[in-house]
């Protein structure tokens, strides 16, 4: 192993499942990547971005996210970049194209063994049909959630009429509708389709 691969495993460790980190790093060398972790971001858990002007391949994970989440967000971003790499700029951001790579890059990481049962289970029915996020399979959401050290309250949890904040703005709940639900933005009044699992700050009168 070279010494630039031990020393990105170790840097990584803290932010892994156990056994994961030199994979990573393996793959940062490989691809000779720029790989930050970030401040929370609201928006985004992760973001890739393809070299330009000479710059190399740029990947961003967020460091507040729980060891699972963390590697399953930079093994998405990685996708992103072997589909570059394999089949240019003009392809759908989350195509068949991204999700064959993501297929190839995670299926080593289930055959460890590192992840308890029940994200197993979550991540291989999310394996069977990957979706361009893993909030977008409410499954797989709720099952990582269960590892967070600290827990956010969600939109769903909330009662309607409730107000609460989301991405520096100001909110009322409404009805549901299906996984979401029609908020009301106070300021504008403005109306919203917001996730019921997203993570919110309650305001209180």
């Amino acid at each position: 192993m070279s010494m630039h691969k031990a020393e990105l495993s170790n840097l990584l460790s803290p932010f892994l499942p156990e056994g994961t980190a030199l994979y990573l790093a393996e793959l940062i060398d490989k691809y000779e990547v720029d790989f930050t972790i970030s401040k929370p971001r609201k928006t985004k858990l992760g973001d890739y971005r393809y070299p330009q002007n000479g710059e190399p391949h740029k990947i961003s994970v967020n460091g507040n996210l729980n060891k699972y989440a963390f590697l399953l967000t930079s093994v998405h971003e990685f996708a992103h970049l072997t589909a570059f790499e394999n089949y240019g700029p003009r392809i759908p951001a989350h195509g068949k194209e991204w999700k064959h790579e993501f297929n190839i890059l995670f299926n080593p990481l289930l055959k460890m063994n590192i992840f308890p049962f029940d994200v197993t289970e979550a991540l291989s029915n999310y394996m069977d049909n990957v979706k361009a996020s893993s909030h977008s399979d409410e499954r797989l959401l709720r099952v990582l959630r269960r590892y967070d050290e600290k827990k956010m309250p969600l939109v769903e949890t909330l009662e309607i009429g409730q107000k609460f904040k989301l991405n520096g703005k100001n909110f009322v709940k409404g009805k549901k509708l299906r996984k979401y639900h029609i908020c009301s933005e106070i300021e504008s009044g403005r109306k919203f389709r917001v996730l019921g699992l997203a993570e919110i700050e309650k305001l209180y009168e």
